[in-house]
């Protein structure tokens, strides 16, 4: 995932065809139930309370980051490899690899850094939030945790990339 141009209106990314196999492969696994955080220490009736006040929002905001993500997706256009150009051409240029351009508004890109830290949050807590969340040596692709390793890696894996893009000096 490469960055190809930033502006005031947003950015586009080069993804490789793999890169992008890979991105919609982790928001086409179902999103498994997530453990709900405590948000009051001193009351639980509180605690209760404004949980239910919350639900509804949550999943409202849920609904709206999947519909953007879908049309995220729906924006993504396919780009040709450039052919090498010939020696002693002109303009000899490079040649590049294919690969789809995925262009983000600014309001884009938070919802997919949210969708990834949703799912990268969710598999986390699957796997019993390991400290540090480091991939065992003995993990086998037949092992019922290897999901969601493997979600947990991709998903931290593009959004590294898209904050260092978004903030390179």
């Amino acid at each position: 995932m490469r960055l190809l141009r930033r502006d005031d209106s947003g950015a586009s990314w080069l993804l490789t065809p793999g890169e992008r196999e890979l991105l919609l492969a982790l928001f086409s696994r179902p999103e498994g139930p997530r453990s709900s955080a405590r948000l009051s220490r001193t009351s639980e009736d509180l605690d209760a309370r404004a949980r239910s006040e919350l639900v509804g929002e949550l999943e409202g905001h849920r609904a709206h980051v999947r519909a953007r993500l879908e049309a995220m997706f729906r924006t993504m256009h396919e780009v040709p490899a450039s052919p090498v150009a010939e020696p002693g051409a002109a303009s000899p240029g490079s040649a590049s690899e294919p690969g789809w351009i995925l262009p983000l508004s600014a309001h884009d890109r938070e919802c997919l850094l949210q969708a990834l830290n949703e799912r990268r949050l969710g598999a986390w807590e699957a796997l019993g939030r390991p400290d540090p969340p480091e991939i065992p040596d003995t993990l086998s692709p037949a092992s019922p945790d290897f999901l969601d390793w493997w979600t947990l890696v991709i998903a931290s894996r593009f959004q590294g990339r898209i904050l260092s893009g978004e903030f390179q000096e």
